[in-house]
């Protein structure tokens, strides 16, 4: 039986690491190398895990919600990124003195080319009810969350028991999700010190 006692503690799993290489590639000789070349984002991949649940070590249940744009969010079609998820709530004043260094956290490991992601997941606005678009837009425009996705969310990510859900009981609750869409780590409350390593357990550094 799981235990979910040591949520508050660092976790870390040993990923494989997967080089690829080519030997003696080139290209046909007639092609202009001058020539411009286009390359097309590939379109998401809709991913789905059999199991999932809050628990370090698992795969996390998807969700999917507006973010501060308008556009559909939806966690599993991000694998192979690697990402905090923050859940916050629109009342919380300890949330609000977080988030004005939210775009700096995921700009620091974006500009040294690693693929990664601060997800705010907004679960109650003012009033402790659903979150509405535009208090996810709002929380966007006051804490310069340009690229680091907002989203207009709700309890229904929350469980207590971890089978379906993040055990969150105490606002922020982050995790952190490798690229394998595993969670790593999870926390009650702010620890930059405990959450920026356990982003760099999760990049490999």
């Amino acid at each position: 039986m799981k235990h979910y006692a040591n949520f508050k503690t660092i976790f870390s799993v040993v990923c494989g690491i997967f080089l690829l290489s080519c030997s003696a590639c080139s290209g046909p000789a007639d092609v202009d190398i001058t020539d411009p070349v286009v390359v097309e984002d590939p379109e998401p991949v809709d991913i789905e895990y059999e199991e999932c649940s809050g628990f370090v070590g698992d795969h996390p249940c998807n969700f999917e919600f507006l973010d501060q744009n308008g556009d559909d969010w939806n966690l599993w079609n991000h694998t192979g990124t690697v990402m905090v998820i923050d859940f916050s709530t629109v009342w919380c004043s300890v949330c609000r003195n977080i988030a004005p260094e939210t775009q700096s956290h995921q700009d620091f490991y974006t500009d040294l080319g690693y693929d990664f992601l601060w997800v705010t997941v907004l679960v109650a606005d003012s009033s402790n009810d659903t979150v509405e678009l535009e208090e996810a837009q709002e929380w966007a425009n006051d804490y310069g969350m340009t690229t680091a996705p907002v989203l207009a969310g709700d309890r229904s990510v929350i469980d207590l028991t971890a089978e379906e859900g993040i055990p969150a009981s105490a606002w922020p609750t982050f995790v952190v999700i490798d690229e394998e869409m595993r969670i790593t780590f999870g926390q009650l409350g702010w620890s930059e010190a405990n959450i920026m390593g356990a982003v760099d357990d999760a990049l490999g550094l």
